[in-house]
């Protein structure tokens, strides 16, 4: 900084205390000059009791804001502009959208509206069960590809009056089914063999 005669000022050092109390009223201000302050008159029961009570200036100013606070029969009002969705999400959104509207009178707006969130929400982890069960139902990880899923299971427990399982021949390590095959049984890998 610099002073009429163009001369550098220091500037002055905060003191801790300064700085600490310069961020609390920014906190508490939440980052404007004036704090906040609250509109509801005489908002404790205290200030309401204490003394002679409220005056009827104050009880008539009491009373309009407490009735200001219920909401008429149009609030909440719901502004779809307020929450723009993207196009992906509103072709996705047409169908249930279609449907609970149409259900909406005779499920009431609670009940549609609740639907309209569960109803895609437990199909598309239903359709996500059945995709993965089918590949590992019919998609299994075998000798003749190289992806798919494997279903990994455990030995038999030996209990106490059973004979100890066999041991594996090192050859079935990872095998992943070419034992049991029942293609090129007689080592022709190709037609021209």
């Amino acid at each position: 900084m610099a002073d009429k005669s163009g001369d550098m000022i220091e500037p002055v050092q905060e003191k801790p205390w300064q700085l600490e109390r310069r961020m609390q009223e920014h906190h508490i201000n939440r980052g404007s000059k004036y704090p906040p302050f609250s509109i509801e008159p005489v908002p404790y029961e205290r200030q309401r009791l204490a003394g002679k009570g409220l005056s009827p200036e104050e009880r008539l100013l009491r009373r309009q804001w407490v009735m200001d606070q219920e909401l008429s029969p149009n609030e909440p009002r719901i502004m779809p502009e307020l929450k723009p969705r993207n196009i992906f999400k509103r072709i996705y959104n047409v169908p249930m959208n279609i449907l609970f509207k149409a259900l909406e009178p005779v499920m009431g707006t609670w009940g549609a509206a609740m639907g309209r969130n569960l109803v895609p929400r437990i199909l598309l982890t239903l359709g996500g069960v059945y995709v993965v069960y089918y590949n590992v139902k019919y998609h299994p990880n075998d000798w003749t590809r190289i992806g798919g899923f494997h279903v990994y299971e455990s030995k038999p427990l030996p209990y106490r009056n059973q004979p100890a399982p066999d041991r594996n021949d090192p050859s079935d390590y990872c095998e992943r089914g070419f034992k049991s095959r029942t293609a090129l049984l007689d080592g022709k890998t190709s037609a021209a063999e």
